[in-house]
């Protein structure tokens, strides 16, 4: 008897327990999903006034944005996007520093976030940080999928070339133009690092080639003139000059341009 009654009482306290864990974890489970619904709440009321704020961007309220912004950040401090976009703006009224710090915490959440990741080396060549512009911008050369690669080259190219280094700053830029034919910028800088390294005629011809890609920029004009001073070809000089006239009309580089034909065109 004793026997059988130390059995049953074992197999009682089995069941007792094995209920207990079946409460525990239920009631787990449920504290669980309450908290991953809280979570998501938050995330989705983040995200509402995240779009808030993209929206306002698209049509040019910015102000109405930033305020959607901080209270999308006030709610997730770490949501890239919201993060990212108030950087871009920031960016764009030349309030580097905090842009900077806006696309660094983008990245951190999202590492793979490449346009976060470019806009910070822009920014960092903005600040005259030529160093942590390359370290910022190199990764993305190494990602199949960013499409605009020639960009990044263009911009490692400018951070070596102010950074005097002339052979990086060359290859860089030439790889700009290789992948995108079409850019004038990449041809600009090229003529400017032809120029450093006293090259007055190949600076010339880059110039050249950038404007025949882009006619319609008259800053273009007035560089190639420049360029075609240097390299003592004045007579298309002047015609440089004049178009860049013609396209500025009345603006300050209207005026420069003017200044520089009939006469103004000697080295």
């Amino acid at each position: 008897m004793i026997c059988a009654s130390s059995k049953n009482h074992s197999r009682f306290g089995a069941a007792l327990r094995c209920c207990a864990l079946v409460l525990c974890l239920a009631f787990g489970a449920a504290a669980c999903s309450s908290a991953e619904v809280e979570e998501q709440k938050r995330q989705e009321k983040a995200d509402f006034h995240y779009n808030l704020a993209n929206g306002y961007f698209q049509t040019g309220n910015i102000d109405l944005a930033i305020r959607e912004l901080i209270s999308a950040l006030d709610i997730d401090d770490m949501h890239a996007d919201a993060r990212y976009l108030y950087g871009f703006i920031l960016f764009g009224r030349k309030r580097y520093e905090e842009a900077a710090e806006h696309f660094r915490k983008a990245l951190k959440t999202k590492p793979n976030y490449f346009a976060a990741r470019n806009h910070l080396g822009v920014t960092y060549l903005e600040l005259e940080r030529w160093y942590d512009a390359v370290v910022a911008l190199e990764p993305l050369l190494k990602e199949p999928t960013y499409t605009t690669q020639f960009l990044v080259y263009n911009n490692l190219g400018w951070a070596y070339f102010k950074q005097g280094d002339l052979r990086l700053a060359d290859k860089n830029l030439r790889m700009a133009v290789f992948l995108n034919p079409k850019f004038c910028q990449g041809y600009r800088n090229l003529s400017l690092l032809a120029t450093q390294q006293r090259d007055f005629h190949g600076a010339a011809e880059q110039m050249t080639e950038a404007v025949q890609r882009c006619p319609q920029y008259a800053e273009l004009h007035l560089q190639l003139g420049e360029a075609l001073v240097a390299d003592n070809q004045l007579g298309p000089a002047e015609a440089a000059f004049k178009k860049c006239a013609e396209l500025a009309g009345e603006t300050a580089l209207g005026r420069r341009c003017k200044g520089r034909i009939n006469g103004a065109t000697t080295p």
